[in-house]
């Protein structure tokens, strides 16, 4: 075991090096006289407008007229104070602040109060921008910003004075230099969206073709490198996928005004990502809560698929890159984590889930995971991404992935890579009567000397899901004697569970009043509380079925879920009535 951490050790010290010394260049690249003498041009005329994709509340201008400032799910009290200047409630919150996602919500309410109020945020920002703190000039709020500016551009600069359009027009060339300089550190989501508002200025800002040019190559070697050819992100992450969306799909849309083709690797990229997106949804509408994904916002969800013209398909199983398996039949999707994590340096968010399962009847969610919190810098995000928040297998409590903190932070919080498992394999089955997977993986071996294996499978005609769960030993006496295993099965929160201990099993009722029944053998079953993070409001109470006992090389427990019949009711026919 020690070889292994020593080299995971040693990759991320090199990561750590690499990050400082870019930071010490960027420093020199992005300062005032970098900017003259590179001779970068100045953005003084938008041609045409990008649409943001995300949805408005216009409720935020009142309650910004009360003296409140809600975003991310936090609400800051400033009163007649500048929000730059408050104490921020969370780093979301903040993230939001410094990347203007309070634009689109004063744009919704589409009154002359609430543009007076935008632009005079927008010059707050400006005089705070030279002494706010880091997160306000990393490269994903940068981007943010340069792609909000463009998109509220008419709300914001229609009938301004002269010198506000000035100022805002220097801010825009300024955040777009540092993008240009910056834009290659690290890899990820934020590199590509750098690369988008560059390519988004380049088409809509007066004489800046030249960006188009000189980035289109590096953007679509970035798209290529983190959209699968299954259409998934290479961070596994769901949620990745939306949030690139609303950002692409208005991209593709600039080349078209600009009367451009839009690269053809933007264009497959796209209609993969969609494909994608309708596989990881589950029957309400929400994206399987894998790997950093969190609440579900549907109506993002229905804006990036509107723009799907074709009707992507997906595979009917299998997503063999992004390692998902999706099972349908009659009203039930169950959809698994069948792969390992992604590569370390892009495993910040990612989750110790292998094997783990979500599954919802009709529009209604029954077995969940418990998602990750919007607030990423609290003790529950680290808790989120354990084992025991998913519905698998996890030995003492401990999980199939190890969590190593990283040398450096990030937007206020400390980074924290996962490793292992090393082996995962996975396995299609399918039959007349049933569609399932089999999943095996090894991070337990080296604590434990055992292999984790589940197979599931959900009959034809929806009305069955069963499993069987194994631990195999890599040898005879590599088990430890007093490991205990358990095998939870998160329930949404909306999901009722009675215990009935004659027979080892749980009757579960959903909002609809349909009723499910959950029976094993080979652990004892028992109902304990759980917490589900993934709501977009606030943290909700839920239960968990779990299944407990010894780890043994006899270690095989079964247990499936059946839809119970609605008895009718019995008719009692009275007499006929006479005439």
């Amino acid at each position: 075991m020690m070889p292994l951490q020593m080299s995971d050790q040693a990759r991320l010290a090199a990561l750590a090096v690499n990050r400082a010394g870019r930071s010490a260049l960027r420093f020199a690249l992005t300062s005032s006289l970098s900017r003259w003498m590179s001779g970068v041009p100045a953005a003084y005329h938008l041609l045409i407008l990008p649409h943001d994709l995300r949805t408005g509340d216009p409720s935020f201008a009142v309650e910004l007229y009360d003296g409140y400032f809600g975003l991310a799910g936090a609400t800051a009290p400033i009163g007649s104070e500048s929000p730059f200047r408050v104490i921020p409630p969370t780093v979301p919150w903040q993230k939001e602040l410094y990347g203007f996602g309070w634009l689109r919500h004063l744009h919704a309410a589409e009154d002359q109060i609430a543009r007076e109020k935008a632009r005079k945020l927008t010059l707050d920002w400006i005089a705070f921008a030279g002494s706010a703190p880091p997160l306000g000039h990393d490269r994903e709020i940068t981007a943010r910003r340069v792609i909000a500016l463009l998109s509220h551009a008419a709300f914001l600069l229609d009938g301004a004075e002269p010198d506000f359009y000035d100022a805002v027009m220097r801010v825009l060339s300024r955040d777009l230099h540092e993008l240009t300089v910056i834009y290659g550190d690290g890899s990820g989501v934020p590199k590509l969206r750098a690369l988008t508002a560059i390519l988004l200025a380049g088409l809509c800002i007066a004489e800046h073709e030249t960006y188009l040019t000189s980035y289109l190559p590096a953007f679509s070697a970035e798209l290529d490198r983190q959209i699968l050819e299954d259409g998934g992100h290479i961070t596994r992450d769901p949620g990745e996928l939306i949030e690139l969306l609303l950002e692409l799909l208005p991209l593709k849309q600039c080349f078209v005004a600009r009367q451009l083709d839009p690269p053809e690797k933007l264009f497959s990229a796209l209609k993969r990502m969609q494909a994608m997106v309708r596989f990881l949804r589950l029957g309400d509408g929400s994206l399987a809560r894998f790997n950093g994904m969190g609440p579900t916002y549907l109506d993002q969800v229905s804006a990036v698929l509107a723009y799907d013209d074709l009707g992507a398909t997906f595979p009917d199983l299998h997503a063999p890159n992004s390692n998902y398996a999706r099972l349908a039949a009659g009203q039930v999707v169950v959809i698994a984590d069948a792969g390992a994590p992604p590569p370390l340096h892009l495993s910040a968010r990612a989750h110790a889930g292998c094997g783990a399962f979500e599954m919802s009847v009709g529009t209604e969610p029954l077995i969940a995971n418990c998602g990750a919190p919007q607030d990423e810098t609290g003790d529950w995000y680290v808790v989120s991404r354990s084992t025991a928040a998913h519905s698998t297998l996890s030995i003492d409590d401990l999980s199939s992935s190890r969590l190593i903190k990283a040398q450096e932070s990030s937007a206020g919080r400390e980074l924290f890579w996962l490793s292992g498992p090393r082996a995962v394999h996975h396995e299609i089955i399918e039959n007349e009567a049933s569609i399932g997977v089999r999943i095996g993986h090894d991070g337990y071996r080296e604590r434990f000397g055992m292999n984790h294996r589940r197979q599931i499978a959900l009959h034809k005609s929806g009305n069955e899901f069963a499993g069987h769960d194994q631990l195999l030993p890599v040898n005879q006496t590599a088990t430890e004697a007093n490991a205990r295993f358990s095998i939870r099965f998160h329930l949404h929160p909306r999901v009722a569970a009675q215990l009935s201990r004659n027979t080892n099993a749980v009757t579960l009722t959903l909002p609809s009043g349909a009723t499910w029944r959950m029976v094993a053998e080979g652990a004892d079953l028992n109902i304990e509380e759980s917490i589900f993070f993934a709501d977009p409001i606030c943290l909700r109470r839920s239960l968990q079925i779990v299944l407990k006992g010894p780890c043994s090389a006899a270690t095989s427990v079964h247990w499936k879920f059946e839809k119970v019949a609605v008895q009718q009711k019995p008719v009692i026919q009275g007499a006929r009535r006479l005439v």
